[in-house]
C-alpha cells in the first residue's frame, strides 16, 4: 500500500509546467535582459564605426604631424559621436604608415540586466583603414613685384608669405617630387629670363627659343644694352595661348619709332642713352616648375620692387608655366588625373597703366 502511494507520487505530473517555469524563469528573464544589452551594444558599435569611418576619411585628406592628425581625429569623433550618445568612447588610436592610415576606437556600454550577473559594462571595438591617394601638385606662384610693393615694406611681407607657402607644401609631403612650384614675378611686363633664348640659367640648352632675337643679343642683366629678359605681350588672340604654332614673343626693348604717342618717341634717345633699352624691365624672371625647395627659396630672396602693374600678364604666364605645352613644358598633361594644377596670385593692388613703354607698347 505504501509502496503504491510512493510510486504514484513519483509519477504524478500535475503542476509540472509551473514547476519547470519556476526553475527556468531566471534564465528566461536573464536571456531577455542580455538581448536588450546586446542590442544596445550593437547600436553603439554601429554608430561608433560609422563615426570612425567618417572621421578617418577626414583625417586622410588632412596633413600635419602625427600629433596634429590625432587631435583632428579626436575632434572629428567628438563631432560625429557626441557625448549624449550611448556608450563611453575611449580615446581613438591612430597609426600612419606612408599612405595608409589605421584608426581604432572602443567604447564601454553600460548594461541593464547583465549587471545582475556581475557584468556592469560591455566593451565594443571598431577599426578602419584609409589608403591615401597620392596626387601630385603643380603650382604657379604669381607675384606682384611692382613699385607699390616698396611701400610699408610690402615686398618683405611678400617674401615671407612666399617662403611660408613653399615650406608648408614641402614640409607636409612625404615625397618632394610630388610638389612642383614655379614662380612668375610680374610688373607691366613679364621677364622670361634666359629660357626665352632656349637656355637655362647655367647656359645649357633648355628647349626651343620662343623669343625673337633679330639682333643676336644675349641674356645678360649685367650689361645695359644686352637683353634683360622681358617680353612684349602678343597680339589677340595669341596673348592668352601657349601654343607653339603661334608667332613668338618679341623682346621688350624700347622701340619708340613704332610708338603711337609722339611724346614717347621724343623720349627715345633719353631712355636709350641713360637707362638702356631695358628700362622698366624688372630683373626678377620666371622660375619654371621645379621640386627643388632651395632653388625656390633663393629666387624668393631676390624679389625686389619696381615698375607698373599688369596682373593679367602675370596670370597668363602662370598658366603657361603649369601648362604642359610650349614654351614651358615641365607641367603634367591636363588629362593626367595624378596631378592637380593651381595658380596662387599675391598682389597689393590693381592694374596701373604705365606712362612709359610697357608690354603693350607705347
Amino acid at each position: 500500500m505504501l509502496k503504491n502511494k510512493l510510486l504514484a507520487y513519483i509519477t504524478c505530473s500535475s503542476g509540472a509546467v509551473a514547476a519547470v517555469f519556476g526553475f527556468l524563469l531566471p534564465v528566461i528573464v536573464g536571456s531577455a535582459g542580455m538581448a536588450v544589452d546586446l542590442s544596445k551594444a550593437y547600436l553603439v558599435k554601429n554608430r561608433m564605426c560609422l563615426a570612425l569611418d567618417a572621421s578617418t576619411l577626414a583625417v586622410g585628406s588632412s596633413s600635419g604631424s602625427i600629433e596634429e592628425l590625432e587631435d583632428k581625429l579626436q575632434a572629428f569623433m567628438n563631432a560625429n559621436y557626441p557625448e549624449d550618445e550611448f556608450g563611453h568612447l575611449r580615446t581613438p588610436q591612430l597609426e600612419v604608415t606612408e599612405n595608409l592610415i589605421h584608426a581604432e576606437v572602443s567604447a564601454d556600454v553600460d548594461t541593464s540586466f547583465m549587471g545582475l550577473l556581475g557584468n556592469e559594462t560591455m566593451r565594443v571595438d571598431c577599426s578602419t583603414d584609409v589608403v591615401r591617394e597620392v596626387r601630385g601638385l603643380e603650382v604657379a606662384l604669381v607675384v606682384d613685384v611692382t613699385g607699390s610693393m616698396s611701400t610699408n615694406n610690402n615686398i618683405d611681407a611678400l617674401r615671407t608669405a612666399s617662403r611660408n607657402f613653399v615650406n608648408i607644401l614641402y614640409d607636409r609631403t612625404t615625397d618632394e617630387e610630388n610638389v612642383k612650384i614655379g614662380i612668375v614675378p610680374y610688373v607691366a611686363n613679364v621677364n622670361v629670363g634666359p629660357y626665352g633664348l632656349g637656355l637655362d640659367e647655367a647656359g645649357q640648352p633648355y628647349g626651343d627659343a620662343f623669343v625673337r632675337n633679330p639682333s643676336g643679343l644675349s641674356f645678360d642683366q649685367s650689361e645695359k644694352f644686352e637683353w634683360h629678359g622681358c617680353v612684349m605681350a602678343r597680339e589677340n588672340p595669341d596673348d592668352t595661348l601657349d601654343a607653339q604654332d603661334t608667332w613668338q614673343w618679341d623682346m621688350f626693348r624700347h622701340d619708340f619709332s613704332r610708338s603711337r604717342n609722339s611724346s614717347y618717341r621724343y623720349y627715345a634717345s633719353y631712355y636709350n642713352n641713360n637707362y638702356g633699352p631695358n628700362y622698366d624691365c624688372n630683373r626678377n624672371h620666371i622660375q619654371p616648375l621645379t621640386s627643388d625647395r632651395t632653388t625656390l627659396l633663393e629666387k624668393i630672396d631676390l624679389f625686389y620692387p619696381g615698375g607698373y602693374t599688369h596682373g593679367n600678364l602675370g596670370m597668363v604666364w602662370g598658366y603657361r608655366v603649369i601648362s604642359p605645352g610650349f614654351p614651358f613644358e615641365e607641367g603634367a598633361a591636363w588629362e593626367d588625373d595624378q596631378w592637380q594644377k593651381a595658380i596662387l596670385m599675391m598682389t597689393d593692388g590693381v592694374n596701373t597703366v604705365p606712362q612709359t613703354y610697357g608690354a603693350y607698347g607705347g
